[in-house]
């Protein structure tokens, strides 16, 4: 049996594809926030809500190191760095005090570039954003919330702010170009 479309047939069925596209769509999204939800709230037992929920220290630390970063583990807290030429993208991620070293969360990450120069504007915002991101990496809102505050302060002189329990600091060093973005729980 053959089945053929009619000329008026054909143009309902992008939307047929579409609509169930869409369901399909909408479908894996609340299984994945629900998957990622159940995983956040069961990190947090652990570290209380002075954490970066669901994601571990070594993780960050492997694919910092994945993109060229030599990081050390300095006890409190891993150092990763990169050069590229004169520039420097740096970055400390502390670790939760009073929490088992089985489990190890982030409390308070330090990122700065130093150096910076005109090829490297864009490369910085987008090192800065990755760490920005992290708390907050399943709500896309909050996510594009904290993205757009971070463009307006590295193009200016830096500011604070709280978003969602988490204090970020924008700040530039006296007489340079160098930036720093230090994110922490807000208590």
């Amino acid at each position: 049996m053959t089945l053929e479309l009619t000329r008026s047939g054909r143009g309902s069925r992008p939307i047929v594809v579409g609509a169930i596209g869409l369901v399909l769509f909408l479908i894996a999204g609340l299984g994945s926030y629900a998957v990622a939800r159940a995983d956040r709230a069961q990190d947090t037992k652990y570290c209380g809500h002075d954490c970066i929920p669901g994601i571990r220290i070594g993780t960050v630390v492997e694919a910092l190191q994945g993109q060229g970063h030599t990081c050390a583990d300095k006890r409190q807290f891993w150092s990763c760095e990169l050069k590229v030429g004169k520039v420097r993208f740096e970055a400390d991620l502390f670790r939760v005090p009073n929490v088992a070293d089985f489990y190890e969360y982030i409390g308070k990450v330090e990122a700065r570039i130093v150096n910076p120069d005109s090829t490297t504007a864009a490369a910085g915002l987008d090192y800065m954003s990755w760490f920005a991101a992290l708390p907050h990496r399943d709500d896309p809102s909050t996510v594009k919330k904290v993205h757009g505050w971070l463009a307006e302060q590295i193009t200016g002189d830096g500011d604070i702010t709280f978003v969602l329990g988490w204090e970020y600091a924008l700040e530039r060093e006296a007489n340079t170009r160098s930036v720093e973005l230090t994110m922490k729980r807000r208590h």
